[in-house]
């Protein structure tokens, strides 16, 4: 019995790597999340006197915002896909187990 409950949630197994999946997603967003926001606080604090040096700062910056939220994008779909594939390997066992109680 042991070795079956290993197997349904030990760390060979589909809900424990899912799970394993949202936290590093979830990580990666904080991340991403606090990049976007030093990056809005650090324009928004800086004055140039220099207006081309200003402006190149400013199209550096919006591209950097610009990646960061792609990124922030993709990992929030990352965590959704890997959130639903866990809620349905959970929801499978549910089943497994009142077929076979």
């Amino acid at each position: 019995e042991a070795d079956v409950l290993k197997g349904l949630f030990g760390p060979d197994s589909l809900p424990y790597m899912l799970r394993g999946g949202l936290e590093e997603a979830s990580a990666t967003q904080r991340a991403i999340g606090a990049r976007v926001a030093g990056t809005l606080s650090a324009s928004s604090s800086v004055e140039f006197s220099d207006a081309l040096a200003a402006e190149a700062e400013r199209a550096a910056v919006e591209e950097q915002l610009q990646a960061s939220m792609t990124e922030l994008a993709d990992t929030q779909l990352r965590y959704e896909a890997s959130a639903r594939l866990l809620q349905e390997a959970y929801s499978q066992f549910r089943i497994a187990m009142r077929d076979h109680a």
